[in-house]
């Protein structure tokens, strides 16, 4: 048994229809491929890229340098797709086999190319299209079919007879050249399904075990942790029997003077997961109206949530009420509730909100009339009045605590909503600086909906602003442009601004300290001790050593701080956004990351300092 385990196994793949593989068959597919679209579209895009980052000439000096020492690469086609497959060679242990593929001009040019320097390309006898690499440290194995050579890489000690059989690349990356400059895919299906099947019993069987109670597990924290992973489980199930790829990929468009980064999620028809995608984004959420683009950060999630996730957070939050219990009875914050108590009444709410299936969360920045950041939820409710009388009944429970800050219950009240505070416990002067004066939370919960903020004195009036903006959207509809069922949008300059006043105010406090300490010390006659004479501070006999790594980290240090000015400054020009949206597609799903031309131009400014190309 142990020699069947350890053995790799290769067979061809099948098609699922066509009865069970093998249980240990590795298929003949890769399962994983690196693609470039081609060497010319990196060239054309580099070239956008250098030249927003104001190195206009940066492409054309690599080429140089590419004529200079490697005759510029002329056995290569430019215009084709290149990349790297990843062959599954063996379950147990896991062994992997990479080749790459490179588009050739013809065998005699890509020869000569490769034979630059004091590397040798034979060919073997007799074996029309197959060579040896031969190089210094060790040789590679070469096969050349139609236009493409295939070269057997040396990672994992590959079986150097290179007998598999071999994709037509164009084919392979067809789909992902046509949406992406570069990409990544890991093809699920490239494993056959009793090989998917085993690898998914191991680890369900692994969780499984991981899942049983512990000694000394409080009933509770059992339950919260088993509800977590049995969802956990399902989710893996679906991966391994639904998904048939997913794909990483990047693309630079100069038209939209953007980047946009992509995750796709590829799903066989007719499935489960399918259908779960899809009903993930068919309810908009309800506070789509106050949405803002402009905002420093702006957050909407409204999901559907899929039947495994309604069981997951039923049973975390069933178990919630008897972790509360537990806690309220160790640290004597009064009576135990019970299931009539208002805290079950609220986690119960909860559930109810969980069990209608719709997640709609909302959080947003804005400025307060101060000029300070208040941090804005929101989040869609059933039985918000259960929820408002058990987050009282906590607040009466906590109030008072040493480690809490001060409480105020009926802090104020709006739209029928009452609403209470909790002041921060001595905010740091970053805190004060970011929020206002005494920066805190406040929240209340209405009949549909919790709402709450992070600020300071100011922050409520700010709140209340949001709340009213959105009823009179409703009691004056207009249309509004739907936005993708998850979606975020960052702006980073005012982020940046937002986090380095923080910091100064505590730089500034830190040293009106030590000058005080310092005063202190003075007053009290104390003097700072002396080092002896003739002895080297952290020198320990090894001297020049010490100093070389002080000054390679120093040099690194300098490095990351002149990358990290770049890169500020050239956000610092404009167009410094980073949209998040996941969407449905015909065949999956999408998350997409849109990168504004800041950051190209900075990504172009630090590549072309650290390859001296300023």
């Amino acid at each position: 048994m142990a020699v069947v385990l350890l053995s790799p196994v290769t067979t061809f793949a099948r098609d699922e229809d066509d009865g069970p593989a093998p249980l240990f068959a590795l298929g003949s597919k890769p399962m994983v491929v690196v693609t470039a679209a081609s060497a010319n579209r990196l060239r054309d895009e580099a070239t956008y890229m250098f030249d927003v980052a104001g190195l206009p000439d940066a492409v054309d000096g690599v080429l140089g340098l590419l004529d200079e020492n490697v005759n510029g690469l002329k056995g290569l086609d430019w215009d084709r797709p290149a990349g790297v497959m990843m062959y599954l060679e063996s379950v147990f242990p896991p062994a992997f086999e990479f080749v790459a593929f490179v588009p050739i001009t013809t065998p005699e040019d890509f020869r000569s190319m490769m034979e630059l320097g004091s590397v040798i390309m034979r060919q073997e006898p007799g074996e029309e299209g197959r060579y040896e690499l031969i190089t210094a440290r060790r040789n590679l194995q070469i096969r050349i079919e139609g236009d493409y050579a295939f070269i057997q890489l040396p990672m994992m000690d590959p079986d150097p007879a290179f007998e598999r059989d071999l994709p037509d690349p164009g084919a392979l990356v067809s789909a992902l050249i046509s949406q992406f400059d570069v990409a990544v895919s890991l093809d699920v299906e490239a494993v056959p399904k009793g090989t998917r099947d085993l690898v998914l019993n191991m680890l369900t069987s692994t969780m499984s075990t991981q899942m049983q109670q512990r000694d000394d597990e409080p009933e509770s924290t059992y339950k919260i942790r088993k509800s977590w992973m049995e969802a956990d489980i399902d989710g893996f199930k679906l991966f391994f029997d639904e998904v048939r790829r997913i794909s990483f990929g990047l693309n630079v468009i100069s038209e939209e003077h953007a980047a946009h980064f992509d995750m796709l999620f590829d799903v066989r028809e007719g499935t489960k997961l399918l259908e779960e995608i899809f009903a993930s984004a068919t309810k908009a959420s309800y506070f789509t109206p106050i949405i803002s683009d402009n905002s420093p950060v702006s957050l909407s999630w409204s999901g559907v949530m899929a039947e495994r996730d309604i069981e997951r957070y039923d049973g975390v939050l069933e178990g919630l009420k008897g972790e509360v219990a537990r806690v309220i009875e160790e640290n004597d914050l009064g009576s135990i509730p019970d299931e009539g108590s208002p805290l079950f009444h609220a986690i119960s709410a909860l559930q109810q909100t969980v069990s209608e299936g719709h997640l709609d969360a909302f959080g947003q920045f804005y400025r307060d009339s101060s000029d300070k950041l208040v941090v804005a939820t929101a989040l869609r409710v059933q039985d918000g009045n259960a929820i408002a009388s058990g987050l009282l009944d906590v607040l009466m429970r906590i109030q008072g605590q040493d480690d809490i800050g001060r409480i105020e219950t009926g802090f104020r009240e709006h739209a029928g909503v009452s609403f209470h505070r909790l002041e921060f416990k001595n905010p740091d002067a970053g805190a004060i600086e970011l929020f206002g004066s005494n920066p805190g939370i406040t929240f209340g919960v209405g009949e549909r909906s919790i709402w709450g903020c992070v600020g300071g004195d100011d922050s409520f009036e700010t709140l209340t602003g949001v709340m009213d903006e959105l009823v009179e959207a409703y009691e004056n509809p207009t249309d509004h442009q739907v936005p993708a069922s998850f979606r975020l949008v960052m702006k980073v300059n005012q982020l940046i601004e937002l986090v380095q006043g923080a910091e100064a105010a505590n730089k500034n406090k830190e040293s009106e300290e030590v000058v005080e300490d310092v005063k202190s010390s003075g007053d009290s006659g104390t003097k700072g001790s002396s080092k002896p004479a003739g002895l080297s501070q952290g020198d320990g006999g090894r001297g020049g050593q010490d100093d070389e790594r002080a000054k390679r980290r120093q040099q690194f240090q300098e490095r990351q701080e002149l990358s990290n000015q770049l890169f500020r400054e050239a956000l610092a020009e404009g167009d410094d956004e980073i949209r998040v949206e996941g969407r449905p597609t015909e065949n999956g799903m999408r998350m997409r990351v849109r990168l504004g031309e800041g950051f190209i131009s900075g990504l172009g400014r630090v590549i072309g300092v650290r390859m001296g190309l300023d």
